[in-house]
């Protein structure tokens, strides 16, 4: 079995085919690059909100990168996977149409199981999958698809109901299943670079039939008018994403997005972080001062832990407010 298991270089690899390309051959009549950015801007807003899931659940700050996506085979994507690793399945039962997923590897599921148990995060190799590990880092796969459901939800401006996640476990790649999914089309990877605090930094994997995200993308670009109702109905599939679309009453003529743009985040403003033991803050009382090493010029402004900007902290008679001083890219690590 050693033979057939592929590397992360390998797995990069996959990707890296795809660079000029990011759309296969035959999936071309399926989905031009518009829809493609389109469903990473989707993914990213999802993918957000389900690190700020996973932050929580963790208590570790998470931050996730923008999006690498590729529409391939889906037996090429799973059959680059080193095995054991864990598939999380949810079918959307109201709504939208269609599956998501979301893949995790042997060790992902051990760091993350064991921080929920109490760890710190370190385990020991080869690392030993039991039912507690797999029931942990399920359950914490499980609240960042359903808050990844939610946030679509609101982008779309309807409402959407999932199907109990399905968990899957694939132990050997020898007689793995390359095509686990329930789909004979190609379908949409887009893979997330996350950093869980100082313990990890890894990928992500998010599944997605190729014809739910293309109609997901179609939806957004009818609502911002760049594309009318008539012509998104008849590049349709029997799968059409958006159940109903012609009677929802979510608003069509809203310009550049704005649907999506709407939706609210939380912004969290970071002055720095400084370590120190637990003695001492048992020692803190009401009136202590601490020094900081860091001056009121680099407030950092977040977004589900990912910096968006930098900022000078200011105050004006008894207002203070952040005047930004550095934007960050949004493929940012």
């Amino acid at each position: 079995m050693s033979e057939k298991v592929l590397t992360q270089k390998e797995i990069d690899e996959l990707f890296a085919r795809y660079e000029e390309q990011p759309i296969k051959q035959e999936a071309k009549d399926l989905l031009n690059m518009q829809e493609l950015d389109i469903i990473g801007e989707i993914g990213n807003i999802c993918m957000g909100t389900a690190a700020t899931t996973l932050s929580q659940l963790l208590s570790q700050r998470v931050i996730i990168g923008y999006p690498k996506i590729i529409v391939c085979q889906q037996d090429e994507v799973f059959g680059s996977f080193s095995t054991p690793y864990l598939i999380i399945e949810v079918q959307f039962k109201e709504g939208l149409n269609g599956f998501n997923v979301l893949v995790i590897n042997e060790e992902e599921i051990a760091i993350i199981a064991d921080i929920m148990m109490g760890g710190n995060g370190q385990v020991t190799k080869p690392v030993m999958i039991t039912e507690m590990e797999l029931s942990a880092s399920t359950e914490a796969m499980n609240q960042m698809i359903g808050s990844s459901a939610t946030a679509m939800a609101d982008l779309f401006g309807i409402g959407i109901d999932i199907a109990p996640p399905k968990a899957t476990m694939v132990e050997d790649l020898l007689n793995a299943s390359h095509t686990p999914l329930p789909t004979d089309k190609p379908v949409v990877v887009a893979r997330f670079e996350i950093t869980i605090g100082d313990i990890i930094k890894t990928t992500f994997m998010q599944i997605t039939n190729v014809d739910a995200a293309r109609d997901q993308a179609n939806y957004l670009l009818m609502k911002a008018g760049a594309c009318d109702a008539e012509n998104t109905e008849e590049k349709a599939s029997d799968e059409t994403v958006i159940q109903n679309f012609t009677q929802t009453k979510a608003p069509f003529d809203l310009p550049n997005l704005a649907g999506a743009l709407a939706i609210p985040v939380d912004l969290e403003f970071s002055l720095g972080k400084i370590r120190c033991t637990a003695g001492d803050l048992a020692k803190l009382k009401k009136g202590d001062t601490l020094a900081i090493p860091f001056s009121s010029q680099q407030i950092k402004l977040l977004v589900g832990g990912i910096p968006v900007a930098l900022g000078e902290l200011q105050t004006h008679a008894e207002e203070t407010k952040i005047k930004i001083s550095r934007l960050y890219q949004k493929s940012i690590k």
